[in-house]
């Protein structure tokens, strides 16, 4: 340990002796034609010897720039304007020369055809293009065979968590799109984890509105944070892309590809991975379930769902995220193209097969309203194996220059096996047993899903006024069965022995559903700048569950006997129709929009379990409000605020009265008198960025309060057995947002990125016919210092510490208050004759947790590659994953009528050896690292 906080250390001095660097230059860019200064040209620094980026920044509203934290050395500075000559000066950087004052620079119109010295083939960092901001790729190095996340974290304004979500000026981006159309649909991480860095030319980010503003021309709030990647010319014009191939110790193996062929509007991609080290190249959680609800209505339809129990734990978790161990096996094709004149095609496919293994080891303490307690302890290992195949098409017909239709189907399969084996027991007053006993489950499952969008569009010859009709239709089933044997003991108050019950029993399932929505929309512009927005929609789903389950039945020795209590039918529909109004004013500085729709909703329902039949019948009426407010300040600052009433309606699980007793300890049942909740919601978004400086600071706000809602009314008897039961409660609210504040430190070559969560909860729960209110507030602050004191070597170093702070009416002594601490580092150094050096370490502390579970968890891994063969195509890496060998999974969650801890195991140490090949057109570009080429200048 003591090593690695050495090398820390060692680091951090050798940056501080880079840090002398206080130089600066200034000027004033001025037309001497129109006689004004020149506004928003961008001022690059390039080093002159290999023309790599120094930094830069753009001239203010009077044609000014400064720029400081320069070293001694020889520079050239590059100025660039969409409407101007662009121009190169060299200058020096010395200890007689630190403050460095270029005066006046004449500008030169580009209209205008004059005999001097201009800069063409070079590009600035970055420009604006409109509401668009556009990064030059080759300004931003990476290493050979790096792939375009690797790239996006080089870039101002953008950030790259560990799990690969990309956040560009403080909003997740949601999609990006490869020379503006979907790679794979709308997963990101298939774009920015496959795809070679040096096959881009641009990078642009911007926010991509809905279909429905796009036909108005009036922005309706509704749209994504978009990455678009224009891809260099010669990336057009043959096959790119890169494979490799990997083993190591313990049976560890790794190996992805990726192939593509673009060609004008032709885009072909073929994609694979294989691997069973937690290496993701896509979102697979994302295509693990199928859903039957609707879209604009909430609750009240059945859903279909294949869960690989591998959902992510609340409040905080340990050094790795990853919670389980994976084999990953995917594959796919994507098709994009053009055809005709008038019909836009796209199309993908795609397969993974899934397969996590999860040993966990979990503590929960109950709390009692008598001021007592149960501790469950249990030990569980799951095995899940998910296939799934995916088919998306999408057809953007343009009729004529004012109708066009755009259709989508898109069919989804899935089969799922899934095994569990439990021990479990719970200890009450004096340290007293109660119950005792062990799960073993067996489940498997098939099911598709048809969807298929349509969407007809018209607009009119006079702005704004527009007609648009949308119809979802929506078609899944599914079928499956089980195995479950488990045996529970129970104790009497002494310790003695009470009963011991059994479960040996095998069951079978099948649920189906068929829905539609369809919706209307029409706009007419009343007065300049102003829309009315009139829409009505209309939704029906119809859903079947049924459930048989068979005890075994020792006289035959089969699974015989039917169990009439854990058997059951469902029939639902559920159907809403909405009507709505909105009012929406755009103009340059700000826009609003406010509006309200009435919604009715019926749910009807049948259950039959056993020889119990309940009807199930109710209707639900709501003026549902909504607002929205933007003011724009400048082009790069701006305030949002949005306000909006959704309603959720309870789902047939949750009516039904019949108890659901396949787990004995935890027997649930629903409440036939449940209403619906009604949420309040308001948002509060306020950004302020500086691309060109690498300033920016991010606040966002999310505050919520619930009317009826839905709480769990739990019973727990002598014995440790749990009831629950559904109440409606008032009175529920939360409040959660975060900060975040990006500055340059030119001094350290570098930025620091300062930024928190916070948030508080107040929840209302029952436990023996006692409320239990619970309000938690959490807070989780940290520091990112990013710094590159060379094109050649960079760090980055973090520190966070969530804190979570719980207060339980039923048992204020229960009160509780945790934290974890978290510290990292991540060096990339490129040595000499092609070799590269990657190290990172983060070290996890856990406070105040039960007794076991507060772990100080170092994590350290490292890799050292070697590029060779012609344009660097070939590398090989050697990894090392885990070097101390103590990994482990560690998490909380304090929100319910008890504490629970747990830990789960997760990967270990192991080396890997890897080989990767770069494919190219006649080797051109290949692997090559990006970076500023050098410049040309000609004679004019």
């Amino acid at each position: 340990m003591k090593k690695i906080y050495l090398l820390i250390i060692t680091s951090l001095c050798s940056l501080a002796t880079l840090a002398q660097k206080n130089g600066s230059l200034k000027g004033l860019l001025y037309d001497s034609v129109a006689k004004q200064p020149v506004a928003s040209a961008t001022i690059t620094v390039l080093q002159k010897k290999d023309s790599s980026l120094v930094t830069f920044t753009m001239t203010d509203s009077k044609g000014r720039f400064e720029i400081s934290g320069l070293g001694n050395g020889d520079y050239r500075l590059l100025i660039t304007h969409v409407n101007y000559h662009g121009s190169s000066k060299s200058f020096t950087i010395d200890d007689a020369n630190k403050n460095k004052d270029l005066g006046n620079v004449i500008m030169h119109d580009a209209a205008q055809m004059l005999n001097e010295v201009v800069v063409t083939a070079e590009a600035p960092p970055v420009t604006l293009i409109g509401d668009t901001v556009q990064y030059n790729a080759g300004s931003f190095k990476t290493p050979p065979n790096a792939n375009v996340e690797q790239l996006l974290k080089k870039m101002p304004g953008i950030e790259v968590a560990k799990d690969g979500t990309v956040k560009a000026q403080g909003q997740e981006v949601k999609r990006v799109l490869v020379d503006g159309k979907e790679f794979f649909g709308t997963d990101p991480k298939l774009a920015t984890k496959n795809l070679p860095s040096d096959a881009v030319d641009k990078v642009q980010v911007y926010d991509k509105t809905s279909d429905q503003a796009q036909l108005t021309g009036f922005d309706d709030g509704n749209s994504e944070k978009t990455i678009n990647l224009k891809l260099k010319k010669d990336k057009k014009k043959g096959l790119f892309g890169k494979a490799s191939v990997g083993g190591g110790t313990a049976d560890r193996y790794e190996g992805r590809f990726n192939l593509n062929s673009f060609k004008g509007a032709r885009q072909l991609s073929v994609i694979g991975m294989g691997n069973n080290t937690n290496a993701e190249g896509f979102s697979f959680m994302d295509m693990l379930s199928f859903s039957g609800g609707l879209n604009g209505g909430r609750g009240g339809g059945s859903t279909f769902t294949i869960s690989s129990n591998d959902a992510s734990l609340a409040s905080f978790t340990g050094a790795n995220n990853n919670n389980s161990i994976r084999t990953i096996w995917g594959g796919g094709i994507n098709y994009n193209n053009i055809i005709g004149t008038k019909t836009d095609f796209t199309s993908n496919y795609f397969y993974n097969r899934y397969n996590p293994k999860i040993e966990k080891q979990t503590q929960q303490e109950y709390f009692l309203p008598d001021g007592s307690t149960l501790l469950r302890n249990s030990n569980s290992l799951s095995d899940n194996i998910n296939n799934s195949h995916k088919l998306n098409l999408s057809a953007d017909i343009k009729l004529d220059s004012f109708h066009s239709i755009k259709i989508s189907p898109s069919l989804g399969y899935q089969s799922t096996d899934n095994s569990t084996v439990s021990d479990y027991a719970t200890i009450g007053k004096n340290n007293i047993l109660t119950n005792q006993g062990f799960n073993n489950s067996q489940s498997s499952s098939d099911g598709y899903n048809f969807r298929n969008d349509i969407l007809f569009r018209k607009r009119f010859r006079t702005r704004g006024r527009t007609f648009s009709l949308s119809l979802q239709t929506n078609l899944n089933a599914s079928d499956g069965d089980g195995k479950q044997l488990s045996v529970n003991k129970f104790f009497n108050p002494d310790g003695s022995p009470l009963r011991t019950d059994s479960i040996n029993q095998h069951s079978s399932n099948s649920s189906d559903l068929s829905s539609y929505n369809v919706r209307a929309v029409y706009t007419e512009p009343i007065i300049k700048n102003t829309l009315l927005e009139l829409s009505v929609s209309n939704s029906l789903s119809k859903s079947t569950s049924e459930k048989t389950t068979w005890d075994y039945n020792k006289a035959s020795g089969k699974y015989d006997a039917v169990n009439q209590a854990l058997s059951n039918h469902y029939e639902n529909t559920y159907a809403y129709t909405n009507a709505g109004i909105r009012w929406r004013s755009q103009f340059k500085k700000w826009n609003f929009a406010v509006g309200a729709n009435w919604q009715k909703a019926e749910l009807e329902g049948n259950i039959i379990a056993g020889t119990k039949d309940s009807l199930i019948n109710q209707t639900f009426y709501n003026i549902l409000p909504n607002a929205r407010f933007q003011y724009n300040f400048t082009k790069f600052k701006n305030l949002q605020i949005n306000y909006t009433a959704v309603t959720n309606q309870p789902g047939m699980s949750q009516l039904s009265p019949v108890p659901d007793i396949s787990n004995p300890l935890n027997i649930r049942e629903g409440n036939p008198d449940l209403k619906q909740e009604y949420t309040h919601m308001a948002t509060f978004n306020f950004m302020s960025v500086n691309p060109f400086k690498n300033k920016n600071f991010f606040a966002f706000f999310n505050v919520r309060q619930t009317n009826n809602k839905i709480v769990n009314y739990d019973n727990i008897d002598a014995q440790g057995v749990k009831r629950t039961r559904p109440v409606n409660v008032d009175g529920v609210y939360n409040v959660n947002g975060s900060l975040s504040l990006g500055l340059p430190v030119r001094f350290l070559w570098g930025t620091i990125n300062l930024s928190s969560n916070v948030g508080y909860d107040k929840g209302k729960q029952f436990i023996n016919g006692v409320g239990n209110t619970i309000n938690t507030l959490t807070l989780g602050p940290s520091v990112r210092l990013d710094m590159s004191p060379t094109s050649k070597f960079d760090v980055s170093l973090n520190a966070g510490i969530n804190h979570n702070k719980s207060k339980y009416s039923l048992q204020e002594s229960l009160n509780t208050a945790y934290f974890s601490q978290s510290y990292g580092a991540d060096i990339n150094w490129q040595l000499p004759k092609s070799f590269y050096f990657n190290t990172e370490f983060t070290y996890t502390v856990n406070n105040r947790l039960a007794d076991g579970f507060n772990l100080r968890v170092p994590l350290w891994n490292a890799s050292v590659s070697k590029q060779f063969l012609r344009y660097n195509r070939g590398e090989l890496k050697l990894s090392a994953f885990d070097l101390l060998n103590e990994n482990v999974n560690i998490s909380r969650s304090s929100n319910q009528n008890y504490i629970e801890d747990s830990r789960i195991t997760t990967l270990k140490q192991y080396f890997l050896l890897s080989f990767t090949y770069s494919l190219s057109k006649m080797g051109l570009g290949a692997a090559r690292p990006n970076g500023g080429g050098p410049m040309r200048i000609i004679g004019r």
